[in-house]
C-alpha cells in the first residue's frame, strides 16, 4: 500500500477514534422536543434534522424525541410545559410567549418587515437577545427562531384587492394582540377559534376566512374550504425553539454548545425552505383551485395606527420604540 494511502488511513482512523472518545464523554439521555406543525411542514423537517445531528455529534448518547403536530398539546400548553420544566423544549410562537414577557407583544405588530432578509437581519441583531432578557425570569430561553412565513389572508367567495374588501368579513384570527388589532383596524369581524377547530369552522361556514402562511394553508388542506388567497403579507410569523433554561444550563457545556449550534442550523433550514419555497407553494395552491390576488398594501398600512397604539400599550411604549428602531436600523444593508 502506498505511503500516502497509509497516511490517509491513519488520519481517518485517528479522527474516528477522537470522535468516539468525545462521544464517550456524554451521558446517555433523552431530550423531548414538541411542536404543532404538520409532519409535512418545514418545522418538522428542521426538528428531525436537529435530532439527527445531535445524536450523531454525541455518538448516539443524546437522543432527541420529536413530538409533532400538537401531540403534546397546543402552543400555549407547550409554552407552559417548558416554563414549568415539564417539557425540555418546544417550538412556540412569539405571540404565545407574550403572556410571559409582555414586551413580545411588540413583535406581533403588522407590516413590520418589507421582506425575509429584513426580518432575518432584525431577528439576529436585536430580537433574540431582547426576547431572552424577558424570558429569563420565566425559566425559558430561545436558542433560535424558526421561520413560519409571512401570513396571508384566505376567504371563501370574497376576493380581496384592498383593505375595504375585508370590512365586515367574519375571519378567524389567532389570539395574538397584533393580528387581532390589525384585522379589527380594517373593520373585519374577527373571531377567536382554536386552530384545531379551524378547518371544521371554515367548512361549516362559521367563519368566511382565516389567515396563515401559505405553507400552513397547503399542509393543513385549508384550500379545501377557501377559494381566495390574498397575498397581504400582513405579518411575519416566526417561532422560537424554546428550551427550559434550568434544564439547558444543567447540561454539560459541550452538549449545550452542540444544542445551540444545531438550533441555529435548524433555524437556517426553515429560512431556506420558507423563503425560497413560498412561490412554489403559491403555484401549488393555484393548481388546487385558489384564486390569488395581490392587494394594495398601502390601503392596509394607512389604517394600522390604532393597531400600533394598542400594541404599544400592551408591550410598553419604550419596548415598542426599541423594536421599531431596530426594524428601521436593519431595513437596508
Amino acid at each position: 500500500m502506498p505511503n500516502f494511502i497509509k497516511t490517509a488511513a491513519v488520519a481517518v482512523a485517528a479522527a474516528l477514534a477522537c470522535a468516539v472518545a468525545g462521544a464517550a464523554d456524554f451521558s446517555a439521555q433523552t431530550i423531548r422536543l414538541a411542536h404543532t406543525a404538520a409532519v409535512s411542514h418545514a418545522h418538522h423537517e428542521a426538528a428531525l434534522q436537529f435530532a439527527k445531528n445531535v445524536s450523531e455529534r454525541t455518538g448516539g448518547k443524546v437522543k432527541v424525541e420529536v413530538y409533532p403536530a400538537g401531540e403534546l398539546g397546543d402552543q400555549p400548553a407547550l409554552a407552559e410545559q417548558v416554563t414549568l420544566g415539564a417539557l425540555d423544549s418546544a417550538v412556540v410562537s412569539l405571540g404565545n410567549l407574550a403572556m410571559y414577557s409582555k414586551k413580545l407583544n411588540a413583535m406581533t405588530a403588522p407590516f413590520l418587515f418589507k421582506d425575509y432578509d429584513h426580518a432575518h437581519r432584525t431577528i439576529d441583531a436585536f430580537v433574540m437577545p431582547w426576547m431572552n432578557e424577558g424570558l429569563a425570569q420565566h425559566d425559558a430561553v430561545g436558542l433560535s427562531m424558526f421561520d413560519y412565513g409571512f401570513r396571508q389572508t384566505t376567504t371563501k367567495g370574497v376576493p380581496v384587492n384592498s383593505a375595504a374588501d375585508l370590512k365586515g368579513v367574519k375571519i378567524r384570527v389567532p389570539p395574538a394582540t397584533g393580528l387581532l388589532a390589525a384585522f379589527d383596524a380594517v373593520g373585519a369581524n374577527t373571531q377567536k377559534i382554536a386552530y384545531s377547530e379551524l378547518y371544521t369552522s371554515l367548512k361549516q361556514g362559521v367563519v368566511t376566512g382565516e389567515e396563515n402562511p401559505v405553507f400552513t394553508i397547503l399542509a393543513d388542506s385549508l384550500f379545501e374550504t377557501q377559494d381566495e388567497l390574498a397575498l397581504t403579507n400582513h405579518y411575519f410569523d416566526c417561532q422560537v425553539l424554546l428550551f427550559n433554561k434550568m434544564f439547558l444550563e444543567g447540561l454539560q457545556p459541550e452538549l449545550q454548545a452542540i444544542l445551540k449550534e444545531e438550533a441555529v442550523k435548524a433555524q437556517n433550514l426553515t429560512r431556506d425552505r420558507i423563503s425560497h419555497g413560498e412561490a412554489a407553494v403559491i403555484e401549488e395552491l393555484k393548481k388546487k383551485g385558489m384564486h390569488v390576488t395581490n392587494p394594495d398594501r398601502d390601503s392596509f398600512v394607512k389604517l394600522m395606527k390604532p393597531a400600533y397604539d394598542k400594541i404599544g400599550e400592551l408591550a410598553g411604549k419604550d419596548e415598542m420604540k426599541k423594536l421599531l428602531d431596530a426594524v428601521e436600523a436593519n431595513r437596508a444593508k
